[in-house]
């Protein structure tokens, strides 16, 4: 002896399938999950729709010629749907960030919060240039992210505008482990001898973990380089004006550099 459900338990099974679909669906869009839960929710909703269209439209008050029409279009916007819903698909793909795209949004606004409150004996302003000794220190706030440095460097301000050819004595900035400031130990600017008035432009940058580590292996041997660090992020940057306070170790020490 054959069984059947009734139609009102089809229907009741219908709307559960139609609700959890709707609801995965949505949980899709706002979180992270697998990229196929989106497509197979549309599939499920629009075949959901199908089947009742289906089930439900009596060819005694619909023409069998509309319902099939009215059947064969839902079931055409089911697959696009479906098809559209694919995280690989349209621009929704675009909106998802890459983990390495989002650690870079971060390390930006991190860049943003970073303060250079002493060079050398000056406290740098907004808008005043700076009159700086050959040799002198920075110090600052800020948290430099894991893996990554905090460097300085400086070059010439030729017709008043940042120089295009390098960066020089480029510095990594000490940090202690949990501080919020940070601190430059004293460096040159320039040559000791010949660059008195001279203008230049010093910079702070955060640097990502891979040109870090290629900046400090070559530290030693070069004192600066041709380009800003790949993938660093501009902290700071001002103008200044050599003094003719020229007493500075540190040109002797480095004296023999290329």
């Amino acid at each position: 002896m054959s069984t059947s459900r009734s139609p009102k338990i089809d229907t009741w099974i219908g709307v559960a399938t139609l609700l959890v679909a709707v609801v995965a669906l949505v949980a899709d869009h706002y979180t992270d999950l697998p990229d196929w839960l989106g497509s197979a929710c549309a599939l499920v909703i629009g075949g959901t729709v199908t089947f009742a269209a289906w089930r439900w439209l009596r060819p005694g008050t619909h023409p069998t010629l509309q319902r099939n029409l009215l059947v064969g279009l839902l079931a055409l916007v089911t697959v696009a749907g479906s098809a559209l819903a694919w995280s690989g698909a349209g621009p929704r793909a675009d909106e998802r960030d890459d983990p390495a795209d989002a650690k870079n949004v971060a390390v930006r606004e991190t860049a943003k919060d970073f303060e250079v409150t002493r060079i050398g004996d000056n406290v740098p302003g907004a808008d005043a240039e700076l009159v700086i000794d050959a040799c002198l220190e920075m110090s600052g706030t800020g948290r430099v992210p894991e893996g990554w440095g905090l460097w300085v460097a400086n070059n010439r301000d030729p017709a008043a505008s940042p120089g295009v050819g390098g960066f020089w004595s480029l510095q990594r900035a000490r940090q202690s482990a949990g501080s919020a400031t940070w601190h430059v130990d004293r460096f040159g600017v320039g040559n000791e001898e010949g660059d008195t008035g001279q203008e230049f432009w010093l910079y702070v940058f955060l640097v990502p973990p891979s040109s870090d580590a290629v900046l400090s292996s070559l530290l030693a041997d070069a004192p600066g380089v041709e380009a800003r660090p790949a993938g660093s992020e501009p902290v700071a940057q001002y103008r200044v004006k050599r003094n003719a306070v020229l007493n500075c170790p540190w040109f002797e020490a480095n004296k023999n550099r290329p």
